[in-house]
């Protein structure tokens, strides 16, 4: 569903502006007149992208999601609150005092437009940001999260395993696309993996202005989530902290990377600062309102990320101190834990509900597989602390506040001892107890079963280094200012600093122990950036703004240190000003889509090969796609099923690479084929900082089913395999070229050729040869029918040889389809071999059964078996009694084998990606 550029434009200022601007009308005029300008046009837009996205959720978990309608409902509902409390109605900006106020907010608004409102066009599937651009899409079309996908229903029973290799699997633990799990094949319903607040904000944009639109949506909370690290440490520790800290984080590469990225961590980033901004307020003015804010906030965050519970022991924590203080009252506490509870309940039922196996696989993992007594003595461990805050609380604050420069001075040095362990000595115990990731050279010869009993033969060198490593993004003297910056916050210990530090602490605690995450880079560090990235810019940006106020060298110093961080944050993310990650996909997904109808059906090759294409063209797009579960489908399943299918689709299509051959269809190129595409990825690094793009490609053949009766071919009594056969072949590679000029093509496990020429024939004779198959493995045993009647079975040498059969004197029913069966001769099973696992210093990864050069079939009016030659009238005795002759054609096969012959006829290799030699 798309909205006309009008309407979508007047419902943007309803979603981005309207609530927050009602919330600010209606503030009290202490709390209006407290809101600095910059600050109020920073809540509108905060406060109402929070509102927009939680009624998009709403919707979309309904099956009721249009921009327009929730459009229509928040206009509604901001109206009836307008009047409702027209009473205390006033201006919802306070005007600036001068233009001098607003210059850091535009500042960083400025900086932050420029570095992270360049989206990628991340849209091809295989991990994160492709699945969830295809979620937002998919909401966007379907109106909901939970899609009944007609194309999986019209698979026939029988043939579910064609695609689905989960037999008896759990709900939801079938594969439709990576990251779209499906529930079952009978029901047919797919619901996208991960939380679906952010995606579901995304299928405004996507239906506004399509798949660039929802490509838009990480740089929109980008840019809200760096102003709102500004305004909450504004509020926090002050202007100049606050200024520097944006600054820091605007420039720093890992916020522009993940600004652009469509990943959800900036959604969190965003609530998580409105959160600190909202309770500091709540705490100074003791206003219901922000306390409300904050707790919608927290509650929200545990709509966008299953991490999001991390934020509960610190707000508990913070509540307990609180209460034990005799500052906040149940009436103050309900004014957090009310929307806070309400919207935690609503994140449990969608978990139930839509999220079932995303949470499963957090929950499933080892170290929460605890025995049930550990989990209620866990429980019974907090409880009792709670009743010991409440009860004993006051008198330890007491104590506390006795012991303040004690405490301060203990905690000081117990963060500094952790920083300093965990940058210098964890990684060095990971790397001396030998565990993964590590240079084996490190490990220690003495001592090491000592670490192995610890268990840092299970810390792998990516955990272990979690902390170190962040420093390659922040800079070592990032990270010590950062760590130091903390400790001197805990010196100049404020009341206001407890739950973001609480936060900080949890969230850095959680994550530096174990990253829980594919541990390469940039990716992995999306788990630094919702609290750990921002917190530690701004403690250091603390530090440094502390140090300048102090005067003489120490101001000197600060200066230097601050534009020296600037300045190397700015060179890391110079090569990024201009670069667009996978750049192009978007028009060539597109181009593709156009190629099919709503009454088509396009089966993609099995899922490890080109289905970053399925998924865009599935969700985006709404093409009726299905993936092969296996690289070689059953080809009498395949059969059946194209059958079934041929009263329902218009068109079958296939979409296949060099990889594999397709046995058992016949199969049209459609214009245009092969398809190419090149673009860049940044690199993905695992054991230093990334360095710049590198090139990422695609390459294959879209190809229409069509029924061997259907094809236009005349019964010629002579079918050249590699040059003249091109809508004959079924299961064969591409066309190759031997040295001597010779055509042919390699089989897969099985192939066939339709031949008309067959029905009327006395004998069919095939020249073909085992290549270059090594002799360690079983000979090759070809196994031939035709239409389903068994001719006969030959053993294939290194040579060229002829192989001449009988064909039935009366012709099979059906169309007289060839077949080739490539299998061992002792077990009978399918036998393939692949080159780049048997032939040193080759790296084709085809799995390849036998060369064919020719097939011809022979008349016999006369009743006799007289034989015309094809070469040489060298004849050889039959490898079985079911062959008449095997004779040796012209020329014997050049060892080092031919180029590869591409259908436009030059000289390359069907991988994109690189040329790979080729056996003979």
């Amino acid at each position: 569903m798309s909205v006309s550029p009008g309407l979508a434009a007047l419902a943007g200022l309803v979603l981005f502006f309207l609530p927050g601007l009602t919330l600010l009308a209606l503030l009290p005029a202490r709390e209006r007149e407290e809101t600095p300008f910059d600050e109020g046009i920073f809540l509108a837009a905060a406060v109402s992208v929070m509102a927009s996205a939680w009624v998009a959720l709403v919707l979309a978990e309904l099956g009721r999601f249009s921009l327009l309608r929730a459009a229509a409902m928040i206009a509604g509902l901001c109206a009836a609150a307008l009047v409702l409390g027209r009473r205390r109605l006033g201006r919802p900006l306070a005007p600036p005092r001068s233009g001098r106020d607003v210059l850091p907010a535009a500042a960083v608004l400025a900086l932050a437009l420029y570095l992270q409102a360049r989206p990628t066009e991340y849209l091809l599937g295989g991990r994160d940001p492709g699945t969830y651009v295809a979620a937002m899409a998919m909401i966007a079309r379907t109106g909901s999260i939970a899609y009944t996908d007609p194309g999986v229903l019209s698979i026939p029973k029988e043939d579910v395993e064609l695609f689905f290799r989960e037999p008896g699997a759990r709900d939801f633990n079938w594969g439709r696309f990576m990251g779209f799990p499906l529930e079952r094949p009978e029901t047919g319903r797919v619901v996208p993996e991960f939380f679906h607040l952010f995606p579901s904000f995304g299928a405004y944009l996507f239906q506004a202005m399509g798949v660039r639109g929802a490509l838009a949506t990480p740089p929109v909370f980008g840019v809200l989530g760096t102003l709102a690290v500004f305004f909450a440490f504004r509020r926090l520790l002050g202007p100049g902290p606050a200024l520097l800290a944006a600054l820091l984080l605007a420039v720093n590469v890992v916020q522009v990377w993940f600004g652009r990225y469509p990943v959800s961590e900036g959604v969190s980033q965003m609530l998580a600062f409105v959160a600190f901004q909202a309770v500091t307020r709540w705490e100074q003015s003791r206003s219901a309102v922000f306390g409300v804010l904050a707790g919608a906030a927290l509650g929200l965050s545990l709509l966008v990320r299953v991490d999001g519970v991390l934020v509960g022991a610190p707000l508990a924590g913070y509540l307990a101190v609180r209460r034990a203080r005799g500052d906040l009252d149940r009436r103050q506490a309900a004014a957090v834990l009310v929307p806070f509870g309400v919207l935690a309940l609503h994140a449990g039922l969608h978990a139930v509900l839509f999220a079932r196996k995303y949470v499963a696989s957090i929950v499933d993992r080892p170290y929460w597989r605890q025995p049930l007594a550990a989990w209620l003595l866990a429980g019974a461990l907090l409880v009792a602390l709670g009743l010991a805050l409440q009860r004993w609380g006051p008198l330890l604050l007491r104590r506390a506040d006795a012991h303040r420069e004690s405490l301060r001075t203990g905690v000081t040095l117990a963060l500094v001892l952790l920083a300093l362990y965990a940058y210098f000595l964890r990684p060095a115990l990971s790397a001396w107890a030998g565990a993964d990731g590590n240079d084996p050279a490190r490990a220690a010869r003495h001592g090491r079963g000592i670490l192995v009993a610890l268990g840092f033969s299970h810390l792998a060198a990516h955990d272990a280094q979690s902390f170190l490593r962040l420093g390659w993004f922040v800079t070592p003297l990032g990270l010590a200012l950062g760590v130091v910056g903390l400790a001197a916050i805990v010196r100049d210990w404020r009341p206001r600093y407890l739950f973001p530090v609480l936060t900080a602490l949890a969230f850095a605690g959680f994550y530096f122990y174990k990253l829980r995450i594919y541990n390469d880079y940039f990716f992995a560090l999306r788990r630094f950036v919702p609290v750990i990235l921002p917190c530690l810019l701004g403690f250091a940006a603390f530090l440094l703004v502390r140090m300048a106020a102090a005067g003489g060298w120490r101001s000197v110093a600060a200066a230097a240190m601050a534009v020296g961080l600037l300045a190397r944050y700015a060179a890391r993310t110079v090569p990024l000003l201009g670069y667009v990650d996978w750049k192009g996909s978007v028009p060539f997904v597109a181009d593709v889509a156009r190629r099919f109808g709503p009454r088509d059906v396009v089966i993609f090759e099995q899922k490890e090969s080109i289905h970053l294409l399925s998924l865009p063209l599935w969700a985006v797009h709404g093409v009726n796609v299905l993936e092969l579960g296996r690289f070689r489908p059953d080809p009498d399943r395949l059969r059946h099923l194209l059958g079934a299918w041929r009263a329902r689709y218009r068109n079958i299509y296939f979409v296949h690479t060099w990889r594999e051959p397709v046995c058992g269809v016949f199969l049209q190129d459609v214009p245009g084929s092969p398809y190419r595409f090149g673009t860049h990825e940044w690199e993905r690094a695992y054991d230093r900082r990334p360095r710049g793009p590198e090139p990422r490609g695609l390459e294959f053949t879209i190809s229409r089913v069509v029924q061997p009766d259907e094809l236009q071919v005349p019964a010629l009594p002579q079918v050249d395999i590699g040059s003249s056969d091109d809508f004959q072949v079924s299961g064969f590679f591409q066309k190759e070229l031997d040295a001597d000029g010779r055509t042919y093509r390699w089989t897969g496990p099985c192939a066939e050729v339709y031949l008309p020429a067959a029905k009327d024939g006395a004998r069919v004779s095939l020249t073909a040869s085992a290549g270059q198959r090594p002799a360690s493995l079983p000979p090759s045993e070809v196994r031939v029918s035709l239409s389903g009647a068994v001719l006969g079975r030959f053993t294939l040498g290194g040579d060229w040889s002829v192989h001449t059969l009988a064909l039935p004197a009366t012709p099979p029913s059906g169309p007289p389809l060839l077949r080739l069966d490539v299998v061992d001769p002792f077990t009978g099973r399918p036998r393939t071999w692949r080159p780049a696992n048997s032939l040193p210093g080759f790296d084709d990864t085809r799995d390849l059964g036998v060369k064919v050069d020719r097939i011809e079939v022979e008349r016999d009016k006369s009743g006799s078996a007289p034989l015309a030659p094809l070469s040489s009238t060298d004849t050889i005795a039959a490898s079985t009694p079911e062959v008449l002759h095997r004779r040796r054609p012209r020329a014997q096969e050049d060892p080092g084998g031919g180029p590869h012959l591409q259908r436009e006829g030059k000289r390359r290799s069907p991988d994109p990606r690189a040329a790979r030699r080729r056996p003979g």
